[in-house]
């Protein structure tokens, strides 16, 4: 294990899971996940020799480079998309931005430059993009994933989209007639990149319509069934995009500043910290012992969860919270049965 300077946040991890996930992250096969454990949870100095290899690891990963080969290919013979395959040229070209995202890729990259100017091209006077709703959250919000954010583009494009807020608060629709949770949950992500829409009234009415949501079937929506809050992990594609579950809600309420305090919230940070698996890591789904299996990518947004909502200040060492979470004791709050115990199977698979 590697040595460093972020002890209370260790001891944190030590004390309050079966497993230090951070130490299992630490020998991950991702090298982004690596990197992001070295350098804000450790806290290497920024010329370490395992930091420095670490980001070497990432930026000649085979993944990494395919991606990128395969963006200069599509701007290359961009010509040739047939205008009837407009939506799905525009939607591929985010998707794999978005990607290159994880391998923490620059905007300032030629590629990846090109491509967001290209993306702007195709944004319409409204703010807009020649997409689907579905489409236009995803490629909003990989422009405000590389950091921009307070350019006239995005501007417009955050107007477009608060003005898409129906009348119960939420975004999109389902066959309840009610809005989507998933589609809602991602539209609020989004805006929690712009600091000054996080306190906007009409934004807190958006989380409360989540939060009155919660484990709702969603029928008819993007993502549909009770599983749904029970798949932890997301895709860099439509639609899996929009999975995530209670990790995916959590990521948005931690990012809106939102408190553990409210019961709903950590309830589900109860649920989160009750599904750790033997070996230390998360899984990317909970509701089928048989095909369970660990996930790094869903463990590495589980850390980071846990530490938005319980040390502050975020990439520090402060003081943990004193909030500690009643062993077996939840609150009196409706919640489905996979909140409310775990089975014998589940049970075997994290002992």
């Amino acid at each position: 294990m590697a040595a460093h300077k972020n002890a209370t946040l260790m001891e944190w991890f030590d004390r309050e899971l079966r497993v230090n996930p951070v130490n299992v992250l630490y020998h991950g096969y991702f090298a982004p996940v690596r990197y992001e454990i070295l350098k804000h949870f450790l806290l290497l100095e920024h010329d370490d020799e395992r930091l420095l290899q670490t980001e070497q690891d990432m930026k000649t990963s085979t993944r990494r480079v395919n991606l990128l080969l395969t963006l200069e290919r599509i701007l290359y013979h961009i010509d040739k998309f047939e205008a009837s395959r407009e939506e799905e040229m525009l939607v591929k070209l985010a998707s794999i931005v978005k990607e290159l995202r994880f391998y923490h890729c620059s905007k300032n990259m030629t590629s990846i430059r090109r491509t967001l100017a290209l993306l702007i091209r195709y944004q319409k006077e409204d703010g807009s993009f020649p997409v689907s709703l579905e489409a236009n959250i995803f490629i909003i919000e990989t422009f405000l994933e590389y950091g921009i954010v307070t350019n006239p583009y995005m501007e417009k494009a955050m107007k477009w989209l608060l003005r898409r807020q129906r009348p119960d608060k939420g975004w999109g629709s389902t066959q309840a007639g009610h809005s989507d949770v998933w589609i809602s949950c991602k539209v609020l992500h989004a805006f929690s990149y712009c600091v000054r829409y996080i306190s906007n009234t009409k934004i807190k009415k958006g989380v409360s319509f989540v939060l009155e949501h919660l484990y709702d079937e969603n029928r008819g929506g993007i993502i549909e069934g009770k599983e749904a809050w029970q798949t932890l992990s997301t895709g860099f594609r439509l639609p899996e995009f929009y999975a995530g579950g209670v990790l995916s809600v959590l990521e948005m309420l931690a990012r809106m500043n939102m408190s553990y305090d409210d019961p709903r919230i950590s309830g589900m940070l109860e649920w989160l910290k009750d599904r750790q698996m033997r070996s230390g890591l998360w899984p990317s789904q909970t509701y089928d012992p048989e095909t369970k299996r660990s996930d790094e990518r869903v463990s590495m947004r589980v850390v980071r969860v846990l530490k938005l909502f319980y040390i502050m200040p975020m990439h520090g060492s402060a003081t943990i919270k004193t909030f500690r979470i009643k062993q077996g004791g939840r609150t009196s709050a409706k919640k489905p049965s996979f909140l409310k115990e775990k089975t014998k199977n589940e049970d075997d698979d994290n002992t």
